[in-house]
């Protein structure tokens, strides 16, 4: 869809027309478009999004977009956003917003999830502990594979990823990883501790994110589950999280090797 199309049915008032064609497109060419409108615009495009659509589309919008949307925005419409935001976009967010905005943020937010926020916060600026996110499936050893997967099922839509599944005692100490493909292909009745990987490959919250990056290229990983100084299952990275380091990393290599100095911009 083209913008000019977009700011000619804003122009004639046809929002119905402009709500069913919006609703056809992909949410990153969505962010794109936003980005070439105004504010009033960009504001009445986002309010008659569908609200899932318009969640997608706000993780994908620049900073300074985001910024606009939210200064304007009612506490109900950012309580909105903020439930349906993945709990790590919701950390970057935080990070890059003024104070006025993060207060709004955090009063839309649970208690427990608020103090999982602050948690967060604390880690340092390039740990695995700031790029991790909460939204993975966990699952115990002693479940037969028919009650892991309506496990997966009931809460699989509100995680980053379902093909790789944690397991952990009652106490959240990592005890191994299961895939969807093993679960799908074995047995109803088959334990998860019979068909999970007791050698798991895994980071710490305060290991650099340079390193995490090294072992998502050297073995090719989804994800990658972080645990703390005690071995107890934090929170996993995923690979669109670490994208964005290790072309950050390439970035700062070629300088070194042209003998430039820093620039805030990727090559």
């Amino acid at each position: 869809m083209k913008i000019k199309l977009v700011k000619e049915l804003i122009e004639k008032k046809k929002y119905i027309e402009l709500q069913e064609s919006l609703s056809q497109v992909q949410e990153t060419n969505l962010a794109k478009i936003l980005t070439e409108l105004d504010a009033p615009s960009t504001l009445l495009v986002f309010r008659i999004l569908p609200k899932d659509l318009a969640v997608e589309v706000f993780a994908h919008l620049e900073k300074n977009k985001q910024l606009e949307i939210l200064d304007s925005f009612t506490d109900k419409e950012i309580g909105i956003i903020i439930e349906e935001l993945f709990f790590d976009d919701m950390i970057d967010l935080i990070e890059e917003m003024p104070a006025n905005i993060v207060k709004k943020i955090l009063a839309q937010s649970k208690d427990d999830e608020r103090e999982l926020i602050n948690q967060f916060l604390m880690y340092p600026s390039q740990s695995a502990g700031s790029l991790m996110t909460i939204e993975y499936v966990e699952l115990r050893k002693h479940m037969r594979v028919k009650e892991a997967l309506d496990q997966i099922k009931r809460i699989g839509l509100n995680k980053e990823t379902i093909y790789t599944c944690y397991v952990t005692d009652q106490d959240r100490f990592l005890e191994g990883v299961v895939s969807l493909r093993s679960l799908v292909i074995s047995d109803e009745e088959e334990l998860i501790e019979n068909l999970m990987d007791r050698d798991v490959i895994k980071v710490q919250t305060h290991d650099d994110q340079e390193e995490v990056a090294k072992i998502f290229q050297g073995y090719g990983f989804l994800a990658l589950p972080v645990v703390d100084t005690e071995g107890r299952l934090t929170g996993i990275i995923t690979v669109d999280d670490i994208i964005a380091v290790i072309e950050q990393e390439a970035t700062e290599d070629f300088q070194l090797m042209a003998a430039m100095s820093p620039s805030e911009e990727d090559y």
